[in-house]
C-alpha cells in the first residue's frame, strides 16, 4: 500500500509518524538500551556488535525520514 503513495502523502505520513510521541519515545528508549550496552564494562563483543547494529538501524530509519521530506520538498519546488 505505502509504494502507491505519492511523494506528498508518503511525505506527509512520516512527518506524522516522526511528531507521535510514542513513536519518539519508543526511538528514545531503544537508543538508550543500546547505548547502556557499550557503557557496560561487563558486555560482551556480540552484544556491542548487536547494539552497534540496532543504532545504525534506527538512524537509517530517520536518514530514510529526512529523504522523503528531501524528495518532497524537491517535487514541490519542480512544480513552481
Amino acid at each position: 500500500m505505502a509504494s502507491k503513495l505519492s511523494i506528498v502523502e508518503k511525505s506527509a505520513r512520516m512527518k506524522t509518524l516522526q511528531a507521535d510521541d510514542m513513536f519518539q519515545l519508543a526511538l528514545k528508549e531503544i537508543t538508550e538500551q543500546q547505548v547502556a550496552v557499550f557503557v557496560n564494562a561487563h558486555s560482551t563483543s556480540d552484544e556491542r556488535e548487536e547494539a552497534h547494529n540496532i543504532i545504525c538501524a534506527l538512524q537509517k530509519i530517520d536518514d530514510y525520514f529526512d529523504s522523503v521530506k528531501t524528495d518532497e520538498a524537491m517535487y514541490n519546488h519542480k512544480l513552481k
